[in-house]
């Protein structure tokens, strides 16, 4: 899969915390004319774990497959199956295949292979003299965070429950007294530590505070983490980060299992959402401008 201007793809969702590391990494590389990409919908296909599950829906496809589901995207060229039917997925318009799921392998072909064809060739988020304190950082936030947030949500005991709450929690405070040290978690300069941890903290009030704990739910990030609110915001206001965040549509996302309705979402997101954060209005138009169609937000029946 040699790189190449146009020849990419990334299949992913406003919603998907994974896929949100992969928007903000596309933008801020200016990497929006050389690897194209559009998004699933906030609904899956079929009952997982059954013959009948497709994965998540493709309300339209731009690549020209006629895809219609995440299912169909793995299995066009390979016999794949229906388990692990993940986005992101970066296709590969050529062979018409998957090249990765991988956010994490996503994300250094973002930082460095298309750099002939990029807005901002020379913005490197994991530079040599950086890594080591990159993954440092990453060795906190993906078990803690990124993860943590799932290994609370799917404990199957209370002492499970217990020791991902834990994990969380201990994240939280490290990453809150990090970040008084600089701007951002590795001093003056955005990196992929940033890109890596910003998705799931920007989900954390609205949806995972919610959905994901149980009691002890621990406090939501307003009421305890002045800096990560400080710092969530600041990455916020960055050019190219305000236009790959949609926290309306990330709320649909999670909670389309639960069948919460629209006004539910929508209200979910105005009680919880930090007053720096759009209003439903300014979303709604910046779907209009991403030509999502208005029945976007509305669940398969």
């Amino acid at each position: 899969f040699p790189p190449a201007s146009g020849r990419y793809h990334l299949f992913l969702n406003y919603g998907c915390g994974w896929s949100h590391q992969c928007m903000l990494l596309r933008s801020l590389k200016g990497l929006e004319e050389v690897v194209s990409m559009s998004h699933v919908g906030v609904s899956r296909l079929g009952q997982m774990g059954t013959d009948t599950y497709q994965g998540w829906s493709v309300p339209y496809d731009p690549t020209g497959n006629g895809f219609q589901s995440a299912f169909d995207i793995y299995n066009h060229v390979s016999s794949y199956g229906r388990s692990q039917l993940t986005i992101p997925i970066l296709f590969d318009k050529e062979s018409r295949q998957g090249v990765s799921n991988d956010p994490a392998h996503i994300l250094l072909l973002f930082n460095s292979a298309f750099n002939e064809w990029a807005g901002k060739p020379h913005d490197d988020f994991y530079p040599p003299n950086m890594q080591q304190e990159i993954e440092a950082i990453n060795d906190v936030v993906f078990p803690g965070i990124n993860d943590g947030v799932y290994r609370c949500w799917f404990a199957s005991t209370p002492e499970a429950y217990e020791e991902g709450f834990a994990g969380l929690s201990t994240a939280l405070r490290v990453l809150e007294e990090r970040l008084e040290a600089g701007p951002f978690l590795c001093g003056s300069v955005l990196s992929l530590a940033d890109v890596r941890a910003f998705p799931h903290l920007f989900r954390f009030d609205v949806i995972y505070h919610e959905l994901m704990l149980r009691d002890p739910k621990g406090p939501l990030l307003s009421e305890r983490f002045p800096r990560i609110l400080e710092w969530l915001k600041r990455v916020h206001e960055l050019p190219g980060v305000a236009e790959v965040c949609d926290l309306q549509v990330a709320t649909r996302f999670y909670f389309s299992n639960d069948k919460m309705s629209l006004e539910d979402v929508n209200k979910r997101y105005n009680d919880f959402k930090l007053p720096w954060m759009p209003s439903l209005e300014e979303l709604a138009a910046k779907r209009r401008s991403d030509g999502l169609p208005e029945h976007y937000l509305e669940p398969l029946p």
